[in-house]
């Protein structure tokens, strides 16, 4: 395992007292809900309040369903990825613990990541008739700036999509953080990776067109866009 030094000691109680992080938190969460490809238990790690899950695969990968191969363990990057993240000032969950779990072959996987409270993903903001374009536009200012200045770190999160950016009100205007970090990584600032990284995006936010759960229009992509560039070129 890794641990923030705070949680280490309530880690380690914890698989003292089960056979995972998860099946630790189940029993103790305050409440428990759907999430990405499996569900989050909100539960006290220490003083703090975390959202613990099992890592599971997606996409093409699915079939593999919590089984990773990878010979470098996924969840200790996404420690690392974050906390670099977190010291350059980027809006992203800290990650408390990454539990790996020998399987044959490879691993399964627990972390616990800092709870932030509900708010909003870009699905959320961009649904149909709920905010104003003027609200609308100020998160998906806030969004591209956020992105910007991750990409501007050297960030490559080649799974961004509208479920992984997360606003909150804040004075004024939104808030924006990074979330799912789990295939992220860090390195040299990349101009391919930022374009890959957008295309991504906005293919998710095509498919939430598709689908009838969002509506949004060029000029909103455009003000996203806007201030993304604006700050990966600040620096």
């Amino acid at each position: 395992m890794v641990a923030a030094e705070g949680v280490a000691g309530a880690i380690r109680s914890a698989l003292e007292a089960a056979p995972s992080l998860v099946a630790w938190a189940l029993p103790r969460a305050e409440r428990s809900h759907p999430a990405g490809r499996g569900i989050v238990h909100v539960a006290r790690l220490a003083d703090r309040r975390a959202a613990v899950r099992h890592a599971r695969r997606g996409g093409w990968m699915w079939p593999l369903g919590d089984r990773y191969l990878d010979r470098r363990p996924r969840p200790f990057l996404e420690v690392a990825v974050s906390a670099r993240l977190r010291v350059e000032g980027i809006n992203t969950p800290e990650v408390l613990a990454a539990v790996v779990i020998p399987a044959r072959p490879g691993y399964r996987a627990d972390l616990a990541t800092e709870w932030i409270e509900p708010g909003h993903d870009l699905r959320a903001l961009l649904a149909p008739n709920v905010y104003p374009a003027v609200s609308r536009r100020a998160g998906l200012e806030a969004a591209g700036r956020e992105v910007g200045r991750a990409h501007r770190a050297g960030l490559d999160h080649p799974d961004l999509n509208v479920g992984n950016l997360f606003l909150e009100p804040a004075d004024p205007g939104w808030r924006a953080w990074l979330l799912d970090l789990d295939r992220a990584t860090i390195g040299r600032r990349s101009r391919d990776a930022a374009s890959r990284n957008l295309r991504r995006l906005v293919r998710s936010l095509e498919k939430e067109r598709r689908a009838g759960t969002i509506a949004w229009e060029a000029e909103d992509l455009d003000v996203f866009r806007r201030a993304h560039r604006a700050e990966l070129e600040s620096g």
